[in-house]
Parts: structure tokens; C-alpha cells; sequence
């Protein structure tokens, strides 16, 4: 098949994607999450779609990823719901440069002078390669694309009040994804909390890293990032997406029995990234 016939298809794929989220995109309010409190300085503020994390370090906000363009209102409310201030917000991470992880980033910059971090990677490739964001793939096809005021290095860790966040480049679901590791707290209890930075298999197929112009070395690069982490001590993970770490599903029964917080789970980070690796070999094999 050669590369036009490739493009034509991943297209067709981003249109069906664009077809399923158009209630999404038409009334974001109706996938409004109520945030909450993970474990101690550790809170949800993401919606139904996609996640995002706050930490309160002492010494301002810190938050993990923006959302779609079309959530900035719904990241704003979840930070006031909580009582927390926006204009707090003093740094947001993003994991990697797809549009539904940046997308309230330059609205955040603009309306409280919050200070957007990525990885080197990901900065170059929204700079290079800004198809590789896939904004035109979005409901925000006019939204920005945000220049960073702070690139990160692998192995960097970088601290805002109380927190120090550990960055590890882990390249596959795209060239700029990062992983973080960084502690949550609560007086003298803490948690190691483990944030696998992009674990979806839609950038991964044949057609998809063709029609991009990407090499397909891009997957086994996937599975290599998988184990580079794979042996981290990690007591909380946190998910992309709600379903990739049963976000929600965790929510409820952290409702239903508040005795017992199932967000905690020291064995859930070898599991994850085990699960991810036989399931992408899986995807492979499948000729995907």
C-alpha cells in the first residue's frame, strides 16, 4: 500500500473518531466530573474523557495535563469545586502533545500566568511537526498550540513547594510522552504515585505511523519505555484516560466504602505495565 492510500485510510479513522465524540465536543458539561481528593495533596480535577491531576504543594497548584480545548470551563470549575483558586495554578506538566492533553494550556497561561512544561521532545515536535498534535482532529481545530516556558529532560526532576517530580522520557504513543514519578502527602504518610505518560495503541497502528510520516520502530519503542519503568516502586497510579486505570470505577467504590481507598495499590503499576505489554504485542500480532 503506498503512502497516499495509508493517508487516505488513517483519515477515514480520524474522521470515525471525530464522529464519536460530537456529543462530547457539542455539550462537554454533560461529561462534568466532580473532582476529589485521591489521597492526601493528590486530587482528580479531570472529566469523563480525559485526565488530570492536581497536587497542592504548599507553595501553589501543580497539575497534570489540560484537557480538550473544549474543557477549560470544567478544569475551572473542578479547581474552584475543590476550593482551590486557578490563579494558584503555578505549573502545568503535560505528558505528551496530543490535543486533548494541552488543549486549556494557553488558556491558563493567559487568564492566571500559569507556567506550561513538556518534554524537550514534545516541545520540538510542536514546534517541527505540529500535525503530529492533531488539532485539526479536535473540536479546537483554532486553538493554539502552546510554546513552552520549560522543556524537560529525561531523568530531570523538577520541585514546586513540597513536591519534586521525577520526568522520564518514554517515547512511543508519541515522540514527547513522559512518565512522572513524584510522592503525595498527608503529614507524615506518603505514597509514591506513578503517572505513565501516554499508553494508547491509536497512534501505533501501521497506517496510522505511515500516514505520519513516523517510523515504526515507534512501537517497539513503546514496549522498551514500558520496561524501563516497569520496576518502579509505586504505590498510586494514575491513568491518560479514566478507563486505563479504572479512574471512575475507583471513584465509586471509594464512595460506596470509604474505609477502604482503592486507589492505593502497590501491586498495580507492574500490573499495568505487564498487562499493556502483552496486550500491545497482542495488537502486533493481530497485524495491526
Amino acid at each position: 500500500m503506498d503512502l497516499e492510500k495509508y493517508r487516505a485510510n488513517y483519515e477515514q479513522i480520524q474522521k470515525l473518531q471525530q464522529t464519536k465524540n460530537l456529543d462530547f465536543y457539542a455539550y462537554p458539561a454533560k461529561y462534568y466530573c466532580h473532582p476529589f481528593r485521591i489521597v492526601g495533596n493528590l486530587y482528580y480535577i479531570g472529566d469523563q474523557k480525559v485526565c488530570s491531576h492536581l497536587v497542592d504543594t504548599g507553595d501553589g497548584l501543580l497539575v497534570f495535563d489540560s484537557g480538550f480545548p473544549c474543557t477549560t470551563h470544567l478544569m475551572i470549575q473542578a479547581i474552584w469545586e475543590l476550593g482551590f483558586n486557578p490563579k494558584d495554578v503555578k505549573c502545568i506538566i503535560h505528558s505528551h502533545e496530543h490535543f486533548d492533553h494541552i488543549g486549556s494550556a494557553c488558556e491558563f497561561r493567559q487568564l492566571f500566568g500559569t507556567q506550561l512544561l513538556i518534554s524537550e521532545e514534545g516541545a520540538r515536535v510542536m514546534k517541527e511537526r505540529p500535525q503530529w498534535v492533531y488539532m485539526e482532529a479536535s473540536e479546537g481545530k483554532h486553538s493554539p498550540i502552546f510554546t513552552p516556558d520549560k522543556t524537560l529532560r529525561d531523568g530531570e526532576r523538577f520541585t514546586l513547594g513540597n513536591t519534586t517530580v521525577e520526568c522520564v522520557h518514554t517515547p512511543g504513543h508519541s515522540p514527547g510522552v513522559m512518565s512522572f514519578f513524584f510522592q503525595a502527602q498527608d503529614g507524615d504518610k506518603r505514597w509514591n504515585v506513578g503517572y505513565f505518560g501516554g499508553a494508547g495503541f491509536n497512534t501505533l497502528y501501521k497506517e496510522a505511523l505511515k500516514a505520519d510520516g513516523r517510523p515504526l520502530e515507534a512501537r517497539e519503542q513503546f514496549l522498551q519505555s514500558l520496561a524501563k519503568v516497569r520496576d518502579r516502586q509505586v504505590d498510586i497510579v494514575l491513568g491518560n484516560h479514566p478507563r486505563q486505570n479504572e479512574t471512575l470505577d475507583k471513584r465509586r467504590r471509594m464512595l460506596e466504602d470509604p474505609s477502604v481507598n482503592p486507589f492505593i495499590d502497590p501491586q498495580e503499576w507492574q500490573r499495568f505495565c505487564d498487562t499493556m505489554s502483552e496486550q500491545f504485542r497482542q495488537f502486533m500480532e493481530n497485524g495491526n
